[in-house]
């Protein structure tokens, strides 16, 4: 079994990725991905959300505060995996202990950046995460929100690789794969959506063994 812990500031798309990922599964798309395979949903418990208050006309936006959970079962091995997904508002003391026991149970962990923020304002949000396994994975996430030309855009993505890999460098902490993503449903984002849910069977059924 899998432990593993998808962590990022703030509305970068952890909840969003998360139940794509279930809905690939639900409706069977995981297996028609490269290297897909047949799992099934055990349980899932978004029970952490948070409706904030908003104009009735306005949509609904939510905040995790007690981290989502997913369950699922590889049928091809017979194993049940875990991902969970604590909220990023650290100031919040019940978030923050979240953050902290996700990090510490996680064997793997995806950290996500959202391509339309700051840079600098995300990586304050690692800054007292102190659990993280020697290896990690990236998911630069909501890069349908990236302005810009195509070179453009590639050059930013480039550059954002570049500064992520040095911040953990500094921290002795390697970079294992850097994966665009895309957690909303959107026309001509399919790719991007495939990368959301392939990144987290990969790292599932490929890796294994704990923290060192």
């Amino acid at each position: 079994m899998v432990n593993l812990g998808l962590l990022g500031a703030v509305s970068v798309g952890k909840t969003t990725l998360l139940r794509l990922f279930v809905s690939y599964i639900n409706k069977q798309k995981l297996e028609k991905l490269e290297n897909g395979r047949k799992c099934v949903i055990v349980k899932t418990d978004f029970s952490g959300e948070a409706t904030l208050p908003q104009e009735a006309s306005e949509k609904k936006e939510t905040k995790t505060i007690h981290p989502n959970r997913v369950v699922f079962r590889d049928e091809s091995e017979n194993k049940a995996h875990t991902i969970f997904a604590p909220g990023g508002d650290k100031q919040r003391a019940v978030v923050k202990m979240g953050i902290i026991t996700i990090s510490r149970i996680s064997s793997h962990i995806v950290v996500i950046f959202a391509m339309d923020r700051s840079i600098e304002e995300q990586f304050q949000f690692f800054q007292d995460v102190r659990f993280f396994p020697k290896k990690i994975y990236v998911s630069l996430n909501k890069c349908d929100l990236m302005k810009g030309t195509a070179p453009q855009k590639e050059k930013t993505i480039n550059k954002w690789k570049e500064q992520i890999s040095n911040y953990f460098a500094k921290r002795r902490i390697e970079i294992a794969g850097f994966f665009q993503t895309v957690g909303e449903n959107l026309e001509g984002m399919e790719e991007f959506n495939d990368n959301a849910a392939a990144m987290i069977l990969k790292i599932i059924t490929t890796s294994s063994g704990p923290k060192k």
